[in-house]
């Protein structure tokens, strides 16, 4: 049986069908690669896990500065009325990336303080017009 036989009667076959001998197909090949290639899958394992590369947390001006103007026009819209909210909002923003540590998360609150665009009082927040 060759290939073009097998694509043929795959046309006759409704998509679940399909789906299943997809997925049939697939797990026969990589039991066959395990079986001929055992060595080459397993430093395979290893060397991806090597390349996998942590997310280190580089504290300088510039990322700070990256984060801020990430985080102004964000907050502006969200305009959250509690300090926590704010904290909450600033932290939301970049648990995708990695998240920010607590010190960059106050250096932005401070920042936005600096450069009148809220003001905090008794942890509420209002925002300078």
């Amino acid at each position: 049986m060759n290939y073009e036989v097998i694509t043929l009667a795959c046309e006759q076959l409704s998509y679940r069908e399909k789906l299943k001998l997809a997925q049939y197909l697939i797990q026969t090949a990589r039991r066959e690669e395990e079986v001929e290639h055992p060595v080459n899958r397993l430093t395979n394992v290893v060397e991806r896990k090597k390349s996998v590369k942590q997310p280190t947390k580089v504290k300088t001006k510039s990322i700070t500065v990256n984060h801020y103007d990430y985080a102004v026009e964000r907050i502006l819209k969200l305009k959250p009325t509690k300090r926590s909210s704010l904290l909450n909002s600033i932290n939301a923003m970049f648990q995708f990336q990695g998240g920010i540590s607590e010190k960059e998360v106050n250096e932005i609150i401070l920042r936005l303080q600096k450069n009148k665009k809220l003001v905090l009082n008794n942890n509420k927040v209002s925002y300078v017009k």
